[in-house]
């Protein structure tokens, strides 16, 4: 799988039920927001500026280290956890034309 298709994946997967919820649950999109800061903050204490580049490393990286941890997606039943939020963000900052909340 190309690293292009890797944001795609991983909304196809969980993300976008996530994104959808922000409509429904105010709060969801609040914590969407500091996520998005932190990733922000993250990129940019290590030298690096944000971008497409950045934000595909971090997702990547991130999505490695949860699965090596024993993190998966959560189901459609499932409370949102950290990583799932996380996650979200990153799709969120990488999408071009980000879906209206």
């Amino acid at each position: 799988m190309s690293e292009r298709s890797w944001p795609a994946r991983l909304r196809a997967e969980f993300a976008q039920r996530v994104l959808d919820l922000r409509a429904q649950h105010p709060g969801v999109g609040a914590a969407l927001d500091q996520h998005a800061a932190e990733v922000r903050q993250a990129i940019v204490s290590l030298g690096q500026q944000v971008g497409p580049a950045s934000l595909l490393g971090y997702l990547i990286g991130f999505w490695d280290g949860a699965h090596e941890m024993g993190w998966r997606a959560p189901g459609p039943d499932q409370p949102l956890d950290f990583a799932a939020l996380r996650l979200s963000a990153v799709c969120l900052m990488l999408d071009p034309a980000p879906a209206s909340a």
